[in-house]
C-alpha cells in the first residue's frame, strides 16, 4: 500500500511529466499519492497543442483529445473555452475518436 502524503507533485495530463508545480491539500490530511495527474498542461504541451487547439479531458478517467480549434466550433458550437480546456465525459471521447477511424 502506498503512503499518501498532503503534498504531491503535479503531472501533465498530455505528456504526463512533472509540470514543476508543487499542490497542496490545505487541510493538512494525506490525501496525495507521490504525483498526481491535473488537468493543466505542461508549459511544453500548452504550447504545441493548445496554440491552436482545445484539449478535452475526462476528469473520471484521465483521457483526453485535442481538437482543432476550428473542429472544436464546428462540431459543439460553443465557444472555444477559456484555457482552451473543455471537461467532458468518457463517451463523448470514443464518439469522437470513433469518428477518426
Amino acid at each position: 500500500m502506498e503512503d499518501k502524503s498532503y503534498v504531491t507533485l503535479a503531472i501533465c495530463p498530455i505528456c504526463k511529466k512533472e509540470t514543476g508545480t508543487i499542490l497542496m491539500d490545505r487541510r493538512l490530511k494525506p490525501t496525495f499519492s507521490h504525483q498526481t495527474l491535473t488537468p493543466e498542461p505542461c508549459d511544453k504541451c500548452r504550447k504545441k497543442y493548445l496554440t491552436k487547439g482545445v484539449m478535452l479531458l475526462c476528469p473520471d478517467t484521465g483521457s483526453l483529445l485535442v481538437l482543432k480549434e476550428s473542429a472544436f466550433k464546428r462540431l459543439f458550437n460553443k465557444p472555444i473555452p477559456k484555457g482552451k480546456i473543455c471537461f467532458t465525459e468518457q463517451a463523448v471521447l470514443d464518439n469522437l475518436n470513433q469518428k477518426r477511424s
